[in-house]
């Protein structure tokens, strides 16, 4: 290799950088580099080296920089992204031998700015392609073919005094990096590094060179889109075919179709309805079916054909008929409230979920409604016993009394107005029991509270009758010795909504609701919190009432 410096090229004033040069290459391999904008490496060669100061100005992802000289070359990294650089490689002769031109005394390349681990150096590595006719590289067009040494013209048709081709380099670098030449900066003399390369100014720097491309296709047809034909290759079935075309650049390139096929599909539409029917076809069906096909066009992911195969289930609504025996009124699934004998319709979901039409055929027994009263209604300390007096409403065929306290006293009968005994000195709360009853089985209780003390009394009654004659008009509590701070009467309708308070047990409910008017005949539930005066503490009884007019 010592002998290349006898060889070495005239010390040109010119300086060559190629810049989209018009000249086109007419290297004698069938190899042409190619420069496309969108490639990841780019390349600077000279013959002399010097201080090269490359500036990464541009963020190119996965960038790869090469170098190629003859003499030794001082490389300094720079600019804001410069970690975008993966790849350094250097090719070349990289000896000063006695051709220092650049003036400073180096005998190999040194490279700084960059991490060491992404740097190789490779001094004089073999050529890929050979430039006959002849394989001396002096005074013909043709380069220098055991090793890249160095690269200063792009213009093959000269003396390369020793240097490599362009197509040379180029396709050394190509074969060691991939991807796509993005610039190529060609020049003859020393780099001086107060003039910085910047990336962003490469691109296009090719000497009109070309690389050929190999892209590759995916594509799916149709499987009654056979034959296919595509750039003059035909498909008989799935493959895959290459052709050479011409790219954006005018370059060559191989591409290959990958192709792959796509069946018509057939799906499975299914569906559930009650009594009809309307599909995509527009067809209304009756009754179940798994026969309808319909094509959609171009419908699968592919778009080829998609058949749509429906398989339909038709349920049928429903009826039945109920008979009902209501003891007084009756609340119906559809909401409604009925209190006389009579037949009514409503809809509700059968299993299937279509409609299902039910008839009741109700009969409504009369409800008979408990009540009475005692005599004496306020039981007094010591009083032997009491009688009940039975005040209910209806036909009745069957009386049932329980009186208990909670002393232990436990009596019934079956008499309509029976008599109780009260113990000696019996006090606290007692309680009085009437259940009634008719023949259909309809029937009817309510409950009465008293509480004596030796000089306190509290009687609950247990109906009441706001009909405007004068007599038991209000539900009120009736007692005496009743502490009026630690009193309070609720009373609460079927659903447990609170329709009535007082805080006074003078004051009682008239039967009225606020804001709807006089309320229904039936059955209320009341609350009474007390306290006697001279007692400790206070207590709550919770009983029915009954409403009637």
């Amino acid at each position: 290799m010592r002998m290349l410096t006898f060889f070495k090229p005239f010390k040109k004033l010119l300086l060559f950088v190629c810049f989209l040069c018009s000249l086109s290459i007419q290297a004698q391999s069938t190899y042409s580099p190619n420069c496309n904008p969108n490639g990841n490496w780019i390349l600077f060669a000279n013959y002399d080296g010097g201080n090269l100061n490359i500036v990464v100005d541009q963020n190119i992802p996965n960038l790869k920089i090469g170098i190629c000289t003859y003499e030794p070359v001082n490389v300094t990294f720079s600019g804001p992204f410069v970690n975008s650089v993966t790849e350094v490689l250097y090719a070349g002769f990289n000896s000063a031998q006695n051709n220092n031109n650049c003036g400073f005394p180096i005998s190999t390349s040194s490279f700084t700015g960059i991490n060491t681990s992404i740097l190789t150096v490779n001094v004089a590595p073999p050529v890929n392609i050979i430039s006959p006719p002849n394989p001396n590289y002096f005074n013909i067009p043709n380069g220098w073919n055991n090793g890249i040494i160095c690269l200063y013209s792009c213009n093959v048709n000269a003396n390369q005094g020793g240097c490599n081709t362009v197509d040379q380099v180029v396709d050394y670098f190509q074969t060691q990096f991939g991807g796509v030449l993005r610039g190529l900066n060609v020049q003859y003399n020393c780099w001086d590094s107060s003039t910085p390369l910047t990336v962003s100014a490469q691109a296009g720097n090719c000497c009109g060179a070309c690389v050929p491309d190999a892209v590759t296709v995916n594509q799916t047809v149709c499987n009654d889109q056979f034959p296919y034909n595509w750039n003059g290759l035909t498909f008989n079935s799935a493959g895959n075919q290459s052709v050479t075309l011409t790219n954006a650049s005018g370059c060559d390139s191989v591409v290959t179709l990958n192709l792959a096929v796509s069946q018509n599909s057939i799906g499975i539409n299914q569906q559930s309805a009650c009594g009809s029917f309307t599909w995509i076809d527009g067809n209304t069906y009756l009754s179940s079916t798994n026969s309808p096909l319909y094509t959609i066009v171009g419908g699968n992911v592919n778009g080829c054909d998609s058949t749509v195969n429906l398989n339909l289930t038709i349920f049928q609504g429903s009826s039945d008929t109920v008979n009902v025996t209501s003891c007084g009124s009756y609340f119906a699934q559809n909401g409604q409230t009925y209190t006389e004998s009579t037949s009514f319709n409503y809809t509700v979901p059968n299993i299937n979920g279509c409609d299902s039409v039910i008839t009741v055929n109700l009969t409504v027994i009369p409800e008979p409604i408990a009540a009475f009263t005692s005599n004496p209604e306020l039981l007094e300390f010591g009083q032997p016993e009491i009688q009940m007096i039975d005040e209910s409403v209806g036909q009745i065929t069957n009386w049932n009394w329980t009186f208990s306290s909670e002393t232990g006293i436990f009596q019934t009968s079956n008499l309509q107005n029976p008599i109780f005994s009260i113990p000696n000195n019996t006090s606290g709360n007692l309680s009085f029991v009437l259940e009634v009853s008719n023949d259909q089985g309809c029937s009817s209780q309510i409950t009465s509270v008293l509480n004596i003390l030796e000089d306190a009394a509290l009687y609950i009654p247990n109906t009441f009758s706001p009909d405007g004659n004068a007599l038991n008009n209000v539900f009120k509590v009736y007692g005496r010795n009743i502490d009026p701070g630690a009193f309070e009467l609720s009373i609460y309708n079927r659903w447990g909504e609170q329709i009535f308070r007082s805080a006074d047990a003078s004051i009682g409910w008239d039967g009225s609701v606020s804001n709807l008017g006089a309320a229904p005949v039936g059955t209320y539930t009341y609350q009474v919190t007390y306290r006697f005066i001279n007692g400790q503490d206070s207590q709550t009884i919770n009983g029915h009432l009954n409403l009637i007019r």
